[in-house]
């Protein structure tokens, strides 16, 4: 998917979602939004990597970082955290 039409249509779908997520943590790279931006439209591990032309080491790495960021415990899910949002 383009990156400008997944971005349209993402923030049709959930007009605040960016922005809360900022507020949460303003820290996060524009990359790790993009992440949370495809846990937020249930995007598959494959689907997210593909999209985001990532290897699965680095999204692993950008997954770890939001959750650190988030302050989430390992037991704890960041799906369910950023559908929270």
């Amino acid at each position: 998917m383009e990156t400008k039409k997944f971005e349209l249509t993402f923030a049709k779908i959930y007009p605040d979602f960016t922005s809360k997520l900022v507020q949460v943590r303003d820290d996060l790279s524009p990359q790790e939004i993009k992440v949370c931006m495809c846990i937020k439209m249930s995007f598959s591990n494959t689907q997210t990597q593909e999209y985001l032309k990532i290897s699965k080491s680095t999204l692993a790495n950008l997954r770890s970082s939001v959750r650190k960021k988030l302050g989430l415990e390992r037991s704890k899910s960041l799906t369910n955290a950023i559908l929270c949002i």
